[in-house]
């Protein structure tokens, strides 16, 4: 390692110019790849292409569409009943509207109020001529079983015949009681056309007054209607976040008298995540450039002490560029790297930077200075990249693609911005010492950090024995109430609380009762068709049961429910049929397929609940199907491909912790060659993670799906604090100082450093808590808040441990250099 160390600061001293240029000259060419960088939002970012809820909901939305987006019109409480929608030039504007987007072919369905009351008008009219037919149906068949029931008892004819007119009357009672008023009402109307007043209420309320059961799903009230647009199925984020806008923008160009439209719709709501997640980037990054340069100035004391920005940038360009050619793709959890790249890139470049002004200024030879820095650091870095890169790639174990791809946008991100800093630092740090050598050195001025620094390792160096107890305690509390911290899976809480989407969804729900919605594909097989008898009797008694059992239902909607409201009979085939030959093709199309082997429940979910509780609610749907034989049930739609995400995202957590843990370890095993300088660097790490589980557990706070990855990143970035600290001492004790003195002189030197390399990374991440957008925000604050406890346990457990551990057991092996070998030549 140290040979191949001194050749490469060799090469830099010896040809720093073409160092810096072909640095430069990669950049250039890497940035071409900048361009084909793409933002990928559809599902298969979300959930693996291949698992079987992703082939069930590509399948369920190719044939029934994807999500709903709602226009709810509105008439003021104090105006006209809803019914002043149905005016003459209402109709027509809402045609119009209709027409429109149908003529553009960009949705699946387009359902208004008008055809929902013309469809129903149509149902009142045939109703009100069959139904006569079927009462004298009904009463002759009641005379003709009243009579054999008589005279099976052997009663004579008179009472037979009174036994039959009985039967007739009850029938005729029945029918009365509850058809009689409507056929009243309905002879009474007058003109049956639109243009007719009381005609359209005769349609939409019953004799009592009441919106009627079948219209409620689309009339909620007497001042408001819902006309549902269901987007294409299978579109990505983008594409269905387009759509939803374009309907925000069209809706308005329609003029309503005397009433009002409000668009909202769940599309919407992913709109604003994802729009959010994109304004960020560009924000997050500019933050995290200014509060470098902040940490630059305050706590790092080299010269030219924001050298590191530029570089770190260049290596930025690069490393995104090198993502366009090899294909990994922006996601709305990718897009939050770059603040962490510029972080973690100027953690390098501070490292290098420092190092190289110390070993000049004490060999007073730039060439030494540059040379033993490389031999003397680089190595320690070196193997600090190499963690960090692991614990990216542990990431790879998720199971949500695009957090895989984070993983990998993170490793790559990471090894390209470490070569472009540690190159471009280096030749320039070089070329202007080289020409500074012969100056008198300036004052050296212990600053605060310093002192802070050289006092925590200081008093903390004798008390391993309180200190570890009480990082035990610390810890194994820690990793036990961290498992019951919740994870907010409300998507409505991603969002601000203020923003006009989630405004105007709370706004339709609280009419409509419910703004998204639970999916069931329904698959027969062996020729049968989802019309037969007993299937249909099964899915209504389905419905029904859970309607009843879980009050988070507010409706259904089905072929069979379709059916029996329209009808007012239990469904069977031949009504089934019937009613699908003669309905509006888009009522048709979002129950049941052209070819009858699938059909759709949907189920109205009141709204509110977070994603853990829709999936609670799924699970015991799912679990009390008892469909019929050759007849198959699956959830789909974005309600579970949601909490399939969410739960993915965090069902193998702790593996990859560990999984980070052990493979740093053997990393640090194979480097160091010594079990105990390999545990060394985690434990502060491990107990960092202990505290900050503690910290907000008694806080309150809840985790985010994106916290729950940030195990291995933790682990990874302050693997490097450690293994940089504890290389210094290495180095102070080679050089024949005693275990004691060696840190405090290790803790001095590098003090500064590392405490400037710990708030860069910190500030990496709590940029992101500076986002509206909560995912970012609580991803930001809990991963700086590890970062800078890793940093804090860094100091007060390793320095006791490193000399407990040197000192008193000598389980470290420390070679000692030879007199006077302090420079390489």
């Amino acid at each position: 390692m140290e040979r191949v160390s001194l050749a490469l600061a060799r090469m830099i001293r010896r040809r720093p110019q073409l160092v810096a240029a072909v640095a430069l000259a990669a950049a250039v060419a890497m940035a071409f790849g900048i361009p084909r960088l793409e933002f990928r939002t559809g599902q298969d970012t979300l959930l693996n292409p291949g698992s079987t809820i992703a082939r069930d909901n590509t399948r369920f939305q190719r044939e029934f569409g994807g999500d709903p987006m709602l226009v709810l019109f509105s008439t003021a409480d104090d105006g006209p009943p809803i019914t002043q929608l149905f005016t003459r030039d209402n109709r027509d504007e809402m045609a119009r509207l209709e027409r429109d987007m149908a003529a553009s072919g960009r949705y699946e369905s387009i359902i208004t109020p008008l055809l929902i009351l013309d469809f129903a008008r149509e149902q009142i009219e045939r109703r009100m001529v069959e139904e006569p037919a079927k009462l004298a149906r009904d009463m002759d068949a009641a005379d003709a079983q009243a009579r054999a029931g008589a005279a099976a008892r052997g009663e004579p004819p008179a009472q037979q015949d009174s036994a039959a007119a009985d039967a007739r009357q009850r029938v005729l009672d029945a029918f009365d009681a509850e058809f009689g008023a409507d056929a009243d009402r309905f002879l009474a109307v007058g003109d049956r056309t639109f243009d007719n007043p009381l005609f359209v209420e005769f349609i939409l309320y019953d004799a009592d007054g009441n919106i009627r059961p079948d219209l409620a799903g689309v009339f909620p009230d007497d001042h408001h209607a819902l006309m549902v647009v269901r987007l294409r199925g299978n579109l990505s984020i983008d594409e269905g976040s387009r759509l939803a806008a374009e309907i925000v923008d069209q809706v308005p160009q329609y003029r309503f008298d005397r009433v009002s439209a409000l668009v909202s719709g769940p599309p919407l709501l992913i709109k604003e995540i994802n729009d959010s997640m994109r304004s960020a980037l560009v924000l997050m990054a500019l933050l995290a450039v200014a509060l470098m340069v902040a940490v630059l100035f305050v706590v790092f004391r080299a010269r030219w002490r924001l050298l590191s920005l530029p570089a770190v940038l260049i290596g930025c360009i690069s490393a995104f560029g090198l993502m366009g050619f090899a294909g990994i793709p922006l996601t709305m959890v990718t897009i939050s790297g770059l603040p962490i790249l510029i972080g973690l890139g100027v953690d390098f470049a501070i490292q290098i930077h420092s190092r190289i002004e110390e070993e000049t200024f004490a060999a007073n030879s730039a060439e030494h200075g540059l040379d033993r820095t490389f031999v003397q650091l680089g190595p320690a870095l070196g193997v600090a990249a190499v963690a960090a890169c692991i614990g990216f790639l542990v990431l790879h174990l998720s199971e949500v693609p695009m957090i895989r791809d984070f993983g990998s946008m993170l490793a790559v991100g990471s090894v390209i911005v470490f070569m472009t800093s540690v190159a471009l630092i280096s030749t320039v740090v070089f070329l202007r010492e080289r020409t500074r050598i012969g100056e008198p050195r300036p004052a050296t001025v212990r600053f605060e950090v310093e002192r802070i620094v050289g006092g925590i390792t200081g008093r903390a160096v004798g008390r391993l024995v309180p200190i570890a107890l009480i990082a035990i305690a610390v810890a194994l509390v820690g990793l036990y109430v961290g498992r019951r911290i919740p994870t907010q899976t409300d998507p409505e809480k991603f969002v601000p609380s203020d923003s006009k989407v989630l405004r105007d969804l709370h706004t339709v729900r609280d009419v409509a009762g419910s703004t998204s919605e639970l999916n069931l594909l329904i698959e027969t097989g062996d020729g049968r068709s989802v019309t037969d008898d007993d299937i249909l009797a099964w899915m209504i008694n389905f419905e029904m049961r859970q309607r009843d059992q879980h009050d988070e239902l507010r409706q259904s909607n089905s072929v069979a429910s379709f059916t029996r409201q329209v009808t007012g009979d239990p469904p069977a085939r031949a009504s089934a049929e019937d009613l699908l030959a003669r309905a509006p093709q888009a009522l048709v199309n979002s129950v049941v397929s052209e070819d009858r082997r699938m059909a759709s429940i949907t189920f109205a979910i009141s709204g509110g609940d977070t994603l853990d509780e829709q999936k609670a609610l799924t699970n015991a749907i799912l679990a009390d199907v008892h469909a019929p034989p050759g007849v198959r049930v699956a959830p789909a739609g974005i309600a579970v491909v949601g909490t399939e995400t969410v739960d993915a995202i965090s069902r193998n957590r702790d593996l990859m912790s560990f999984v980070a843990v052990v493979s740093i370890f053997v990393v640090l095993l194979v480097f160091f060659r010594n079990p105990a300088k390999a545990v060394a660097p985690l434990l502060p790490v491990v107990l960092a993670l202990g505290a900050s589980s503690m910290i907000l557990y008694l806080s309150g706070v809840e985790y985010s799906p994106l916290t729950s990855i940030s195990g291995p990143l933790i682990i990874a970035m302050g693997t490097e604090f450690n293994v940089l600290l504890m290389s210094r001492y290495f180095e102070e004790r080679g050089r024949g100082t005693a275990p004691r003195q060696a840190m405090a002189e290790a803790s001095l030197r590098i003090g500064r450093a590392i405490t400037a390399s710990g708030l860069t990374v910190m500030g990496g991440f709590a940029v992101l808590a500076l986002s509206d957008f909560s995912l970012l925000d609580n991803f930001g604050k809990v991963t700086a808040l590890n970062i800078g406890l890793s940093l804090f346990s860094t100091l007060i457990l390793l320095p006791p441990l490193l000399v407990w551990a040197d000192e008193d057991h000598h389980l470290i092996a420390v070679p000692i250099e030879a007199a006077g070998e302090q420079s390489v030549p």
